[in-house]
């Protein structure tokens, strides 16, 4: 039984720890969102619409430069002036929570089965 709840307290530590993302758009300029170093990777929506991931941005003169995915060697480079919005990823305590609530309480309710289980 012991086990089992150590099992369960490890698991919402891992979850809590990891947190739940969400995206927040930004309204400042591009070259000042990315000039914070906290800043790894942005959300770019283009003027046709289309979303981009860019790890590691830049902005060197008017376009917005980066890597498509954290692992690529090839660049993507974006003009400033195709962006419509920039957004940020941020940790969302609510959705954390809940999904900590969620599956803690899934673990407790199963470690309470399996206690009946050995009843019988």
């Amino acid at each position: 039984m012991r086990k089992r709840w150590t099992v369960t307290i490890l698991t919402l530590g891992a979850l809590g720890s990891s947190g739940c993302v969400a995206w927040r758009v930004q309204t400042a300029p591009p070259a000042e969102i990315v000039a914070d170093p906290k800043v790894e990777v942005v959300k770019v929506t283009q003027t046709n619409q289309t979303e981009l991931l860019v790890y590691q941005p830049r902005v060197e003169n008017d376009t917005l430069t980066g890597l498509p995915t954290e692992m690529a060697i090839q660049k993507v480079s974006i003009p400033v002036s195709d962006i419509t919005s920039v957004a940020t990823r941020y940790r969302h305590i609510g959705k954390t929570l809940l999904a900590a609530l969620a599956i803690g309480g899934g673990l407790i309710i199963y470690t309470l089965l399996q206690g009946l289980n050995q009843g019988f």
